[in-house]
């Protein structure tokens, strides 16, 4: 299944009117709003009820917005992350100027950054978002649109099907100890650990054990 430009620009009307979307990944399908529409953030908590002290991820598809976010970042966390990223991995980092605190929860400093590999037409997708798993607090990780509880698809104002994905949730690495001459740590396995340590091992970043 494909997703083509039409598709994209009724995410963006969507997310930028303050809606909430179920979007897809390289992993799992999740639940987005545009992270800069005020609305759209309160409106994605809701609708998952999740506590506002709880961070989200910020979801970047173009490639333009991740080379911002990693911008003035400092130099081995930049390196770290550009390494991981596109990938399905979600990166803590620290958010230096403050860019995502909508994303912060109870956690202002910081931010979980998640860059998708996506067909090509995701690369025009220009709002950043912010993001969580499309299902209930302790559900499972859906990876088709039909495994999105039905609540939640009918709370959303677009939703993107891009079939079937792999089903397995992104590592998620924490990076920020990188900053200060220490070594990352894995959160979240993710699908392939390993392949986390070597590509973090490839750019002079060790993982905690």
């Amino acid at each position: 299944m494909s997703v083509d430009a039409r598709a994209l620009d009724a995410l963006r009307r969507a997310v930028l009117d303050g809606g909430v979307a179920v979007v897809p990944t390289d992993t799992v399908y999740g639940l987005a709003a545009a992270v800069d529409v005020p609305a759209g953030v309160t409106g994605l908590y809701a609708l998952k009820g999740r506590p506002r002290s709880q961070p989200c991820q910020v979801l970047l598809y173009s490639p333009r917005l991740l080379e911002d976010a990693l911008d003035g970042l400092p130099a081995a966390v930049m390196a770290a992350a550009a390494a991981l990223l596109p990938g399905p991995a979600t990166c803590l980092v620290p958010d230096i100027e403050g860019r995502y605190v909508a994303a912060a929860g109870a956690e202002p400093g910081s931010v979980g950054l998640r860059a998708p590999t996506m067909p090509a037409a995701f690369a025009a997708f220009d709002v950043p978002l912010i993001a969580t798993s499309a299902n209930h607090p302790g559900g499972a990780d859906p990876r088709r649109v039909a495994e999105v509880p039905s609540d939640l698809r009918g709370g959303a104002a677009c939703v993107l099907d891009l079939g079937e994905l792999p089903g397995i949730a992104s590592a998620v690495v924490d990076l920020r100890p990188v900053a200060r001459g220490g070594s990352a740590r894995l959160v979240r396995p993710g699908p392939d650990p390993a392949f986390v340590e070597a590509v973090l091992g490839a750019v002079g970043c060790t993982l905690a054990p």
